[in-house]
């Protein structure tokens, strides 16, 4: 159950070391702009983000509970990849007014889903599943920071482009993103007695600016 999904993950390291390429290539051109480097950036840690998906799903834990129901199965996998169609639908000539904030946005949002994986590690799951409770780094702001960063990349990705048909996709990617969410929450309570109260302290999407503030200064 495990070589399938790493090798459609190890797709995407390939066709993102093209792009890494690309971008680098781009760079070193007279006249490169601002957005030239951010979107090589962009590309590196795009990079970086599929290869931690590759490999953590290979070592992440034994599952100690799961919501296997075949509609959570198929909002789970609609909800991670719905947001690949939406780049391959028909778009729009590109809004050049919003490729800062595109590119800008993505960055951010990579960063932060980035920074969650590397906290999840081995608990990672597409599923919702149960493997250990992470509350530690990101997921002390707010309780689902890998969505949120996945969110506001897909979504900051499409903007320059989308069209109505891709923008109906994406709204049912957040959907599908919500439905995981509720899942995901009520496999957690059942199987740690202790997510009740960390549910109550810590908000579900945006991070608490008391927090981050307070994990700024002690950086």
């Amino acid at each position: 159950g495990r070589l399938l999904p790493a090798c459609f993950f190890s797709v995407f390291i390939v066709d993102k070391l093209v792009l890494v390429a690309a971008s680098l290539n781009t760079v070193q051109r007279p006249h490169a702009q601002a957005t030239d480097y951010l979107s090589a950036v962009n590309q590196v840690l795009g990079l970086g983000y599929f290869v931690l998906l590759v490999v953590l799903y290979i070592v992440r834990l034994p599952k100690r509970a799961g919501d296997a129901r075949p509609w959570i199965i198929a909002t789970s996998f609609f909800g991670s990849f719905s947001v690949i169609l939406a780049s391959f639908l028909p778009g729009v000539p590109v809004r050049q007014e919003l490729q800062l904030a595109s590119v800008i946005l993505v960055l951010v949002g990579l960063t932060y889903t980035v920074w969650a994986l590397g906290y999840l590690r081995r608990s990672f799951s597409i599923l919702p599943e149960a493997r250990r409770l992470v509350t530690g780094g990101p997921y002390a702001l707010s309780r689902h920071p890998l969505y949120l960063g996945e969110g506001l990349a897909a979504i900051a990705l499409n903007l320059p482009t989308v069209s109505w048909p891709g923008a109906i996709t994406l709204a049912f990617f957040l959907v599908a993103q919500y439905l995981r969410i509720r899942a995901e929450e009520r496999v957690l309570e059942r199987q740690f007695p202790e997510y009740a109260d960390y549910r109550r302290r810590v908000p579900r999407y945006l991070p608490d600016p008391v927090r981050l503030m307070r994990m700024l200064r002690a950086s």
